[in-house]
Formats: C-alpha cells, sequence, structure tokens
C-alpha cells in the first residue's frame, strides 16, 4: 500500500497555518463602562459609585446602591483594585468596604485602630492603610501610621509608625512607597517601606503636595505635587531621578495613555513626554469651579473630569475625546473623585 505523505503534509502544513492566525488574531478592546466614585460629604454617609455607559452616554447615579442594597458610606477617600475586587475606603466611616467588579458587596475591613483612612495597597495576602490616627484638641494628627492587615481574616496585624498625614500608597519592587503631604505644606515628602521587614528604608523629600503615584510604560515611578511639580524616582527608589516643574499648581490625579503622562493645570490638559520628558500643552480647555478628578480611558483616550462645584450639592463630570472635543457633561454624585474604566476584549 502506498501513503499519502504529500496530502498528510499539506493537513500539517495548514493546521499550523489556522493556529498561527489564530495567535496573531487582534483582540478589539472595548470600554464597556466607568465607574465614577463619588466622595459624599462629611457626616452625611452619602458617598456612591455610579457606572457612566460611554456608548450611550448614559449615567447611573446609584449603582453600588442598586447592585447590593445598601448604602456606602461617608466621604469615600480612594478606591483600589486587586484581584477584580474594589477596596473603597471610608474615610468618615473608618471602615473599608470590598466588592467585586460587579459592585456586589462581600465585606468590610474595620476595627478599632481604623481611624480616618486614606488609601490602600495590596501585595500577596497584606493590605497596607495610610490611616491618619486620631486628633489632639488643636485638630492635629498625633500617631499616624500604616496599617498592615491580613485579606484571609481582614484583622490587623502589624502597624508602622510614620511620618503624619499619609495618603497615597503604590508598591514596587517590593517597597511601599507613601506620600505624605499636610495642609500647610510643613509636611512634604515620602517614606519607602521595605514590605518584608516592615521598616522604613528612605524618607525622600519632594516639592509641596505629593498627591497621585503612578508607573509609567518605562516602570518608572511618578508622583503628582500639587504644588506644580512631577517628580520620577530612580530605579532602586533611594532619591529623585528627574523632576518637572510646571508653571501653575497642578491637580492631585494624573493618568497614563501610551507613553505619555496627562495632567490638568490651570484649565488645560497638559501631556508630559516619559521618554524625553517634554511638556506639551494639548490645548484642551477644560472651564471648572472645583477641579477635583482626572481620569483617562485607557482604550480610547478619552479625558474624564470631575468637577465638585460648591462641595455640598452634586458635582459634574466632562467628557472630551482625546482630540479636544467635547462628548458629554452630566450631574455626578456629591464631589466626583476618581474613575475607573471597565475593558472588555473580543476577537
Amino acid at each position: 500500500m502506498i501513503k499519502n505523505y504529500p496530502n498528510l503534509f499539506k493537513v500539517i502544513a495548514l493546521l499550523f497555518f489556522l493556529s498561527a492566525c489564530e495567535e496573531k488574531e487582534e483582540i478589539n478592546l472595548k470600554t464597556s463602562g466607568v465607574y465614577i466614585y463619588n466622595e459624599g460629604s462629611f457626616g452625611n454617609n452619602n458617598a456612591t459609585i455610579g457606572n457612566y455607559d460611554p456608548e450611550i452616554n448614559e449615567y447611573t447615579p446609584i449603582a453600588f446602591r442598586r447592585q447590593s442594597n445598601m448604602s456606602l458610606g461617608d466621604v469615600q477617600q480612594n478606591a483600589s483594585f486587586h484581584d477584580s475586587k474594589i477596596y473603597s475606603v471610608l474615610n468618615g466611616s473608618n471602615d473599608i468596604k470590598i466588592m467585586d467588579a460587579n459592585l456586589d458587596y462581600e465585606t468590610l475591613i474595620k476595627f478599632p485602630e481604623l481611624d480616618k483612612p486614606r488609601d490602600i495597597a495590596i501585595s500577596d495576602d497584606l493590605a497596607f492603610i495610610s490611616n491618619w490616627g486620631p486628633y489632639n484638641e488643636n485638630f492635629a494628627l498625633t500617631s499616624s501610621e500604616i496599617l498592615v492587615v491580613e485579606l484571609e481574616t481582614n484583622q490587623l496585624v502589624d502597624t508602622i509608625e510614620t511620618q503624619e498625614y499619609p495618603e497615597h500608597l503604590f508598591i514596587k519592587n517590593n517597597k511601599l512607597i507613601v506620600g505624605h503631604a499636610s495642609f500647610d505644606g510643613s509636611i512634604s515628602e515620602l517614606s519607602i517601606i521595605n514590605i518584608d521587614n516592615l521598616e522604613i528604608e528612605q524618607t525622600i523629600s519632594v516639592p509641596k503636595g505629593p498627591q497621585e503615584i503612578i508607573e509609567d510604560e518605562n516602570g518608572k515611578i511618578w508622583i503628582v505635587c500639587t504644588s506644580g511639580s512631577l517628580v520620577q524616582l530612580n530605579s532602586s527608589l533611594t532619591s529623585i531621578e528627574n523632576q518637572i516643574d510646571h508653571e501653575n499648581e497642578i491637580l492631585g490625579d494624573i493618568d497614563l495613555f501610551e507613553m505619555d503622562i496627562f495632567f490638568y493645570s490651570n484649565g488645560d490638559i497638559f501631556s508630559l513626554n516619559t521618554t524625553d520628558y517634554n511638556v506639551t500643552n494639548t490645548n484642551i480647555s477644560v472651564e471648572m469651579q472645583n477641579p477635583y478628578a482626572f481620569g483617562i480611558d485607557p482604550v480610547s483616550g478619552d479625558f474624564y473630569l470631575g468637577d465638585a462645584v460648591d462641595y455640598a450639592n452634586e458635582g459634574l463630570v466632562q467628557r472630551y475625546s482625546n482630540d479636544g472635543e467635547l462628548i458629554d457633561s452630566f450631574t455626578a454624585g456629591i464631589i466626583p473623585t476618581q474613575f475607573s474604566f471597565n475593558v472588555d476584549g473580543k476577537r
């Protein structure tokens, strides 16, 4: 019997070709929704999470309440994301509510030592919480720290005493970066904490008002300082490698799109190229009464900006395309403070 090897080879070649085509098939990304985190007014238990559909320009103002049938809490200071879970830091309620990506409530972190929490960062099974702690009779902080929580039990397992006013947190190379910023500018520094031994390894002085901390496409860490500077740390996180000084104050939220860092300053949106460090005015001007939040859709590059208005009534959100067209403007909750983007992938 004669074996027909040429046909077998053709079948193998065809299968290989189809497999290669499947591997190279592009995945089309789409932003299916934008969560808008609204801080709420202190003492009123009216913090909210709303959901915005960018395809039909529709906003659902109390998405968390509808999904979980409960109020969120008092003063939503920050929201962080880890392993498809959202951690909502409630500064007035003194707890952290944990929910899934669909805003279904799961559990909370709460214990007596949790006093005016500001932010949370997670590494493996440990959560690190920046905690202002109690005031004295003159409303000055007395004992701020980083609280270490075991996520399996949501219980406090350790504390790290730090400089007062610990704010934003970021984990890089097994080190916790902590920004400190007092109201009067007398404290303006970073603490670098070794996660292995929970000790402060380094203290770095930075310009007044360090706020959000992000990592660029090159793996470099950047901190925005509201006094008007963008600071880049060196790879060992021991000192400032680059400092870009801007002519005006900068909003404390920055975001990354492709190779550029974008920020809002004095009514305009600017970009910082993370390769050549050039700052460019995008010529996108946004009028806001009290600028409070800034974010970028990672798929479309659309800009989202939150206006706190009078800090007591509902705020406003404006959405601009990457080339400056106003796409939508709508009423959000009280003090829109943060955005996150739900991205879906389709072949």
